[in-house]
């Protein structure tokens, strides 16, 4: 047999729900039904990166390894985004998500305080599987 208290709060969940349908339909113009959370999330992304207002952007993944001065920019991503993304991977230790992002927001810096030698190395892995990148 089922809890009262679970039924009741079973009851008042729904309640909730069909209130907060309620007022968004009647309120703002806004019919649940018709979202597309997936488009929204998409749209979402591309106006931060737009707009410079990034609430998930690569300005919050640069690396930064204090052992130089340069930094890195990814110029172009090239013909092959895939393989890019990967050899960012592989080199930065970054998630696929963050990659994606530095991807997206060409031109984009990605590491910072490094090393002649660890930047020449990188942008030569980088241009090697199509893509630029310029030591600044």
């Amino acid at each position: 047999m089922l809890d009262e208290r679970f039924l009741y709060g079973a009851i008042a969940l729904m309640l909730i729900i069909i209130l907060n349908e309620y007022v968004f339909k009647k309120f703002f113009k806004f019919d649940m039904d018709k979202f597309d959370v997936l488009k929204f999330v998409k749209n979402l992304k591309r106006m931060c990166l737009i707009y410079n207002k990034k609430f998930f952007g690569p300005k919050d993944f640069v690396i930064k390894k204090n052992t130089g001065k340069n930094s890195l920019a990814l110029v172009d991503i090239g013909e092959n985004k895939a393989t890019v993304m990967a050899t960012l991977r592989q080199i930065t230790g970054i998630t696929y998500d963050h990659a994606k992002w530095i991807a997206e927001a060409v031109p984009a810096i990605f590491m910072t305080d490094i090393s002649d030698e660890e930047a020449d190395l990188t942008k030569k892995a980088l241009e090697f599987v199509g893509a630029k990148v310029e030591i600044k």
